[in-house]
């Protein structure tokens, strides 16, 4: 799991990308508390954090967002709708940065690894801080035009996931990469 104050800077960021660029004020308690959620809540706990075991769980649950919203000016929610929103978003963000995450998107999880995993992740939260996220470019999704917009998420995903597994694993990558994928 990468830790909970990377998990939030990475939210907080994302959450200014959407105020700026979207004009949506977002509930940032809801996000913030949605983006460490899956490490605190037993229920999410049940769900593994990596690519591999929860993929079609977040597709779907992207997926959900998007029909449930789909009609709605995002701009406009109500106190409820926003808290919704906002929450299932950080969920969302909180797996999408674990798979690009270099411990989680190479399954450095057994007794032998998890001194390294939980090390890689302790450093990558100092390194957050000063971090500068930058902006990649990638096809945006269309999801007007899919009849299987759970399939069409997930290879999404897992063209993005590809992408990364593709550089060199550093710490930029993986916050730049979790950035983009949330």
């Amino acid at each position: 799991m990468i830790l909970a104050e990377t998990h939030r800077r990475v939210i907080r960021r994302v959450n200014q990308e959407i105020k700026n660029e979207y004009g949506i004020n977002l509930n940032i308690d809801k996000l913030t508390w949605g983006s460490v959620a899956p490490d605190v809540l037993p229920y999410y706990r049940m769900i593994r954090h990596y690519k591999d075991e929860s993929i079609k769980y977040i597709s779907k649950e992207i997926v959900l967002l998007i029909h449930l919203f789909r009609y709605s000016k995002l701009e406009n929610l109500n106190k409820i709708q926003n808290n919704y929103f906002s929450r299932k978003l950080g969920i969302i963000s909180h797996y999408l940065c674990d798979y690009t995450c270099y411990p989680h998107a190479y399954r450095k999880t057994y007794m032998g690894n998890m001194r390294e995993h939980m090390k890689y992740e302790s450093d990558l939260n100092k390194y957050s801080a000063k971090h500068e996220f930058e902006l990649f470019s990638f096809k945006n999704l269309n999801v007007n035009s899919e009849d299987n917009l759970v399939k069409y998420v997930e290879e999404y995903i897992e063209s993005i996931v590809k992408e990364y597994m593709l550089n060199q694993p550093n710490f930029s990558n993986d916050l730049n990469f979790g950035f983009l994928l949330s």
